[in-house]
């Protein structure tokens, strides 16, 4: 049930992580010096990936940036790259990144995404866990981990992710999808359902409850 989430959801911008890198007030405060259009057409999602490229590397060769900008930098190519279907050398960006900025919950978790494309699951849930053990409500990170589990078959991990994230988030239609089929993997029916049930109602056209619900042979109410 829950093979290829992860990999949908970098197809689809990885839910908001693409954007969710936080800028340090200092990396802030150089977007005003030389190469600005460089630095902002590397930040820029709708920017072709090509250019992109190009932008970004601009930035990370230019040593008068501060790391934190250059991290931000190879964040961004890395995402080109995985843009272009080279995750390889997107991976090699994000770890590139990482030693300039090792607090990147956005680098931990973008990276940790393109390992479990390489069927790197370890090193995914090493990535999100370590995202986390940054900010204990990395709601993405928590999910993503969640999805790993259970796409490794930890199923009771999963779950324990997912109570997480609905701490933080609790009307989050797709968390309480996720956690319905881990509960229905376990054969935990009744719970399993009661997660489908609320995630329909928060979104009512949620697919993945709604297909839930007909495998168990159930009605939303």
């Amino acid at each position: 049930m829950f093979r290829g989430y992860l990999t949908e959801s970098i197809a689809i911008s990885l839910l908001i992580v693409v954007g969710s890198i936080a800028s340090a007030s200092a990396a802030i405060a150089q977007i005003d010096i030389a190469s600005t259009d460089d630095f902002q057409q590397c930040r820029r999602e709708e920017t072709m990936a090509e250019l992109r490229l190009k932008a970004c590397t601009a930035v990370i060769a230019d040593s008068s940036r501060i790391d934190e900008v250059r991290a931000e930098a190879l964040l961004n190519r890395g995402m080109a790259y995985e843009q272009l279907g080279d995750i390889s050398a997107a991976i090699t960006d994000y770890t590139e990144g990482l030693k300039l900025n090792p607090k990147s919950r956005a680098l931990y978790n973008r990276r940790g995404l393109a390992y479990e494309l390489e069927d790197k699951r370890d090193l995914a849930i090493a990535d999100f866990s370590a995202a986390i053990s940054l900010d204990l409500e990395d709601i993405e990170a928590l999910v993503y981990r969640g999805l790993s589990y259970a796409e490794a078959g930890d199923y009771s991990r999963a779950i324990l992710d997912f109570d997480a994230a609905l701490a933080i988030e609790p009307d989050d239609a797709a968390v309480f999808a996720f956690r319905g089929e881990a509960r229905e993997a376990l054969g935990d029916r009744d719970k399993a359902m009661e997660d489908y049930r609320k995630a329909l109602s928060i979104e009512p056209q949620n697919e993945l409850a709604e297909a839930g619900l007909k495998r168990l042979g159930a009605k939303r109410e």
